[in-house]
């Protein structure tokens, strides 16, 4: 049990959650951000996208609806943006990549529960079978059989696979999202033959477009998460400026409605750049979300740079972060 995790448990036990729910919420938006919805455990790729599970979600919706609005489209736009006072917490969630799951188990959740949630998928795997590159590196660190795996792309890494596959995906992972990786072709290529096995036929792993109408109209909103989910730090200007307007041009040609919301693949301070801001600006979009921690404070909200934070998946310690940021007595 981690030390953060007991000490949630001991803070609810003791009753310190108790006073700290009856309290006044500070002004702000916090935004909870998903990606996968089901059982890590079955998947043969990234078990690190997953979150949540289908039950677990509905049990942290339930929990954010009790204490404060979840809001989206128009009305989430006008409190980041200044255009409407915020005089209490409010909340928004988010789900980054378009997994098929956030159609089969997030949004039957969302929609039983009255709750907004904003999907932000990649165009490119829309309705596809594809393997993203974070996929495809876990896949071929977990299934190798050979006990030493090296890339040279950006810069040397040689990483010792042992019984504990998570921990030899993460320096992986890492690596490929360096700022300096320039070529990431030429990684993923160096990995295979380092790994020395290929991908399965996955069958389809993306929603399509059929199923983003249907939940459009069912309350649900799209934004755009770039065509094809590059790093935009390790893109030139040019690239950066054709993945936002392209993306944003047919999400709004698919879906019928206006896109004003762009969540940044990755999300980290590395994975995009003040430059990368601008341009987002300038292509339209009035909000863009980040992925690095935190919450939205009144004062302090930069609307192309909006925080979000990864929800704990046990909810005493949701608890604690959402106390934590939002009734600013203790940091978890």
């Amino acid at each position: 049990m981690s030390k953060r995790l007991l000490l949630s448990r001991i803070l609810k036990r003791s009753g310190v959650f108790a006073l700290l729910d009856a309290l006044p919420s500070r002004p702000g938006v916090i935004v909870l951000n998903h990606h996968r919805i089901g059982d890590a455990s079955k998947t043969r790729y990234d078990r690190g996208v997953f979150s949540q599970t289908a039950e677990g979600l509905g049990e942290q919706v339930r929990f954010l609806q009790k204490r404060m609005p979840i809001v989206a489209g128009e009305e989430l736009e006008e409190l980041l943006t200044g255009k409407r006072p915020l005089d209490r917490t409010y909340a928004a969630i988010t789900f980054d990549d378009g997994y098929l799951d956030n159609y089969t188990n997030a949004f039957p959740v969302l929609r039983s529960l009255g709750a907004p949630g904003i999907f932000f998928p990649v165009i490119e795997y829309a309705g596809s079978d594809a393997v993203p590159w974070w996929d495809e590196i876990a896949y071929l660190v977990r299934n190798t059989d050979r006990p030493v795996l090296e890339v040279s792309t950006p810069v040397p890494l040689r990483v010792q696979v042992g019984s504990d596959r998570e921990a030899a995906i993460r320096p992986f992972l890492r690596h490929y999202k360096r700022p300096e990786n320039q070529d990431s072709a030429r990684f993923l290529q160096e990995l295979r033959e380092s790994a020395g096995c290929s991908l399965p036929e996955p069958g389809r792993r993306f929603l399509n477009w059929g199923e983003a109408r249907e939940m459009v109209a069912a309350g649900m909103e799209f934004g755009s998460h770039t065509c094809s989910h590059t790093i935009l730090s390790q893109q030139s200007a040019e690239q950066q400026r054709w993945e936002l307007t392209e993306s944003r041009r047919i999400l709004e040609k698919e879906l019928g409605l206006r896109i004003h919301s762009l969540a940044y693949p990755v999300g980290s301070s590395s994975a995009f750049t003040d430059e990368t801001e601008k341009i987002a600006i300038d292509a339209g979009f009035s909000l863009a979300f980040a992925f690095q921690g935190g919450w939205n404070r009144s004062g302090s909200i930069r609307p192309s740079h909006v925080q979000r934070i990864s929800p704990a998946p046990m909810m005493v310690s949701l608890e604690s972060q959402v106390f934590g940021l939002t009734r600013a007595i203790w940091t978890p």
